[in-house]
């Protein structure tokens, strides 16, 4: 998917997320395609999605005092609505996490999952923005002004007061519809902000 930041590469098994950054995977030449002396491949840059490790790091940047983890959920209902407008996507961080990908990670330190919490207020922001960022040239204008997510603003002057001007414009009916949906996803156990709280076995 699309984002601001680069290219979500997601893993099929447990919904992580990898973002790219504007790099590609190779992706070979069709029949036909290829002329002599040429590589096999259509884009000639490689992708290291990282490791386990790479993942528990970042992870471990996210630990509350408690020794809990916080996380923008990518298996959000949010997520799923939005596709390239998600929150989410507006970071600097280079993995997006679910609750299963969580999970799997964290077993191989022999720690488990003790306790999934959902954050409602977060979590209604973030459906909130998400919404809003359909409508947009740039992501999280106004979250990222108050310092709430990352801001990825418009290449253009006029983009970004067009941004805000739709902001405003969108803010009331966007949050009419934002807080029901939230509401119903983290019945749902998809809501967008998570708390999760890890133990040592």
């Amino acid at each position: 998917m699309p984002v601001g930041t680069g290219i979500a590469h997601r893993c099929e098994a447990c919904g992580l997320a990898v973002l790219s950054h504007g790099e590609k995977f190779f992706f070979p030449k069709r029949a036909g395609e290829r002329k002599p002396g040429e590589s096999g491949l259509k884009i000639e840059f490689s992708f290291d999605p990282g490791s386990t490790a790479d993942v528990l790091a970042e992870l471990d940047l996210d630990r509350a005092g408690d020794g809990s983890i916080e996380f923008e959920n990518r298996d959000s209902l949010a997520c799923s609505l939005t596709g390239g407008a998600w929150t989410g996507l507006g970071t600097s961080r280079r993995y997006r996490i679910t609750p299963k990908a969580l999970t799997d990670a964290i077993a191989t330190r022999d720690q488990i999952v003790t306790e999934t919490r959902f954050r409602p207020l977060r979590g209604i922001a973030a459906m909130w923005q998400s919404g809003i960022n359909m409508f947009t040239f740039g992501q999280n204008i106004v979250l990222g002004s108050l310092g709430k997510a990352e801001k990825v603003a418009a290449d253009h002057g006029w983009k970004r007061g067009l941004d805000w001007f739709i902001s405003v414009v969108l803010a009331i009916p966007a949050i009419v519809i934002a807080a029901p949906l939230e509401l119903v996803a983290i019945g749902f156990r998809k809501g967008s902000s998570v708390r999760a709280g890890i133990q040592v076995l």
